[in-house]
């Protein structure tokens, strides 16, 4: 019942910022490393693909609603990987914005975000595949290059707590925390 209410806030936000036009989207994607704390993990960094709402994109701050695609690889004897597939609501703010200073080069940006995250992983067919869900607790730090119009590229970097305690790809007693490196197309 909680998560109905929390979606239909948020479907009304996103139905009044579109009326607005409020709305920004972006499309982008870069590098995944999980398990970056951990020293004798057998996860290769791998692919990440995000898509993203930002409502309002235009006052200095924005509110965010990203999901996407991430993807590692693992050295593990019948494990090919792990994928995930996460959900997060964050703010973002462009400390140094100035509402009247126009379009400028490059604009940095501070963010944090919270959500969940739904794991698996890719085994052999002599192992059995198992699922997990997770939290995720995140900072971003980064900058908006404007490439002309209204269209710009955000390049991020997002280290990130997820404390998946499942084992795997037979990552057993270790989280998925690490790091996210990410560039998006915004329009």
């Amino acid at each position: 019942m909680k998560i109905a209410i929390l979606f239909l806030v948020l479907l009304c936000a996103l139905v009044a910022a579109s009326e607005r036009s409020e709305l920004e989207m972006s499309f982008g994607g870069g590098v995944w490393m999980p398990s970056l704390f951990d020293s004798d993990t057998q996860l290769n960094p791998g692919l990440a693909f995000v898509l993203s709402i930002q409502i309002p994109p235009s006052l200095g701050n924005c509110f965010i609603i990203e999901t996407g695609y991430l993807s590692v690889t693992s050295d593990r004897d019948n494990w090919k990987g792990v994928t995930g597939l996460p959900l997060t609501i964050g703010y973002r703010t462009y400390p140094f914005y100035r509402k009247y200073a126009g379009p400028r080069g490059i604009e940095p940006l501070l963010g944090i975000y919270g959500g969940g995250i739904f794991l698996w992983d890719r085994a052999d067919e002599n192992q059995d595949s198992k699922k997990t869900g997770a939290a995720v607790i995140g900072a971003e730090i980064g900058a908006r290059i404007m490439l002309g119009g209204s269209t710009s590229l955000d390049l991020v970097v997002s280290p990130e707590w997820v404390p998946a305690g499942s084992a795997l790809a037979g990552e057993s007693n270790k989280d998925f925390s690490g790091l996210k490196i990410l560039a998006s197309i915004v329009f």
